[in-house]
């Protein structure tokens, strides 16, 4: 009987897929029948032609948008992976039912059976989420840090990525208590390894727990970043990764520079009503210019101006000298404040991506003043000019305000890392959405930071502060 048990587990996502695909189709069915109380052949044929394209289509989105997957999910992020799904399977249907020539496809049918399938899906997989979580056992967690006192943080941060699990009890050890450790390890369910371990003790607990129950999460150190996409070779009989030089290649950095000055152009001439209102507004309500620049650094430490809108009081800085924004800055003005809400104010920046100063994704653009402090933190911070700066970025997606450089700074690495095309334009879409979120990274400059500030006596501080 555990045999049956264990296979239907192995199988149950084929058999949600399969539950799936039959909403689908009977979405259409439905429709059709509530349109016309029947299924008339000349406008249900073209369906008919189209339905093994539609569920080709289907299975593809369905694993493009994690749609069997209930990781940590909450219902928000069922409800929105199933209305991309059906939204772009909608426009699949579409261009399937054009290309094959069924213009009888009723027009109607095509703008409703998305409506359908949102439902049916939506309520499917709400059920199951919900059978889940009420099925799910409490889990038992282990934290290990080579440092008690430093695990505060990564604490918190574990506990707000499992809020929507069941913890039935959390162990937070240091490497002075190995020997609980490894008795412990066996019974826990989930490992969480923060990135001050050494590499030996992190490669036993991981020995360890191959082949066991546990699910292990290792915060890498930032030198095991460039592990990332290493390419496998073979030194004889030995197998060996190469790590390859961080940076993109000539056919990407050339890619990455047409997309750049295609969408910026573009950008640009659609914006450009809302950036004349804007600059109007600025000169109108504050003395100074409606522009903004400022020194920064990009690909291979060169220096340029960085253009904004300007959002402070004009020569904000010349009693504090350079310091980070706090919340409430006296020195913003009210339209500022609007701008900065909106993030209207970092609109120019499409110039220096036309100009090619910047990227449209890529590491934030910081100021020599504090890039000479992070390295002086972290020596790996050099490697975040292997590439442009960006107007938005992995890490601005990913973080929020109050995520540390370093942490900034392992999500720049494996931004350069993973580069592609689309992974850009993942990112590009995912910043709208991001714009909208409270808590969100997309602060994008240290001087828009809610953190603290930083001067001119405290270097040793600015790892801690927001990029």
């Amino acid at each position: 009987m555990s045999k049956v048990i264990r296979k239907m587990k192995k199988l149950y996502k084929l058999y949600i897929l399969i539950i799936d695909l039959v909403l689908i189709f009977a979405s259409y069915v439905l429709v059709f029948y509530v349109r016309y109380k029947s299924l008339p052949a000349f406008n249900f044929t073209p369906f008919l032609n189209a339905s093994p394209f539609i569920l080709i289509a289907s299975v593809i989105y369905i694993d493009l948008y994690k749609i069997l997957s209930f990781f940590r999910k909450t219902i928000y992020d069922v409800l929105k992976s199933i209305a991309l799904m059906v939204s772009l399977l909608g426009i699949t249907t579409v261009s399937v039912t054009y290309m094959l020539q069924g213009f009888s496809f009723p027009r109607l049918i095509l703008i409703i059976t998305p409506v359908v399938q949102f439902i049916l899906l939506g309520t499917f997989h709400i059920i199951l989420l919900m059978v889940k979580h009420r099925i799910a056992g409490e889990k038992t967690i282990m934290i290990i840090c080579a440092d008690r006192n430093e695990s505060s943080e990564l604490e918190k941060k574990i506990e707000s990525f499992m809020k929507n699990e069941r913890v039935a009890k959390k162990l937070l050890l240091d490497m002075s208590q190995e020997k609980i450790i490894l008795r412990r390890l066996k019974d826990m369910d989930e490992v969480y390894l923060s990135a001050d371990i050494p590499p030996e003790f992190k490669a036993r607990i991981i020995r360890e727990c191959m082949g066991g129950k546990q699910v292990i999460y290792v915060v890498p150190h930032l030198f095991e970043i460039s592990l990332i996409n290493a390419k496998v070779v073979h030194l004889e009989d030995t197998p060996a990764f190469m790590v390859d030089t961080l940076g993109l290649t000539s056919e990407q950095a050339f890619v990455k520079r047409m997309f750049d000055i295609i969408v910026s152009f573009v950008g640009l001439v659609l914006l450009s009503p809302l950036m004349l209102i804007t600059t109007v507004l600025i000169k109108l309500t504050s003395r100074g210019p409606a522009f903004y620049k400022q020194e920064r650094i990009t690909k291979g430490n060169i220096r340029f101006y960085v253009i904004k809108f300007r959002t402070m009081k004009q020569n904000a800085e010349d009693i504090t000298g350079p310091v980070l924004s706090q919340v409430n800055d006296p020195r913003v003005t009210p339209l500022g404040r609007i701008l900065r809400r909106t993030r209207i104010d970092e609109l120019p920046q499409l110039i220096n991506v036309l100009k090619g100063d910047m990227s449209l994704v890529g590491p934030r653009p910081e100021r020599p003043f504090f890039v000479e402090q992070f390295i002086h933190d972290l020596p790996e911070y050099e490697h975040r000019f292997a590439v442009k700066a960006g107007i938005t970025g992995y890490a601005q997606i990913a973080g929020n305000y109050g995520t540390s450089a370093e942490d900034k700074l392992r999500y720049d690495l494996m931004y350069i890392r993973h580069y592609s095309l689309l992974l850009d334009i993942k990112l590009i879409f995912r910043t709208i959405g991001v714009l909208f979120t409270p808590g969100s990274a997309y602060i994008k400059d240290p001087e828009d930071s809610q953190k603290d500030r930083v001067d001119h006596q405290t270097a040793k501080t600015a790892k801690n502060q927001v990029i």
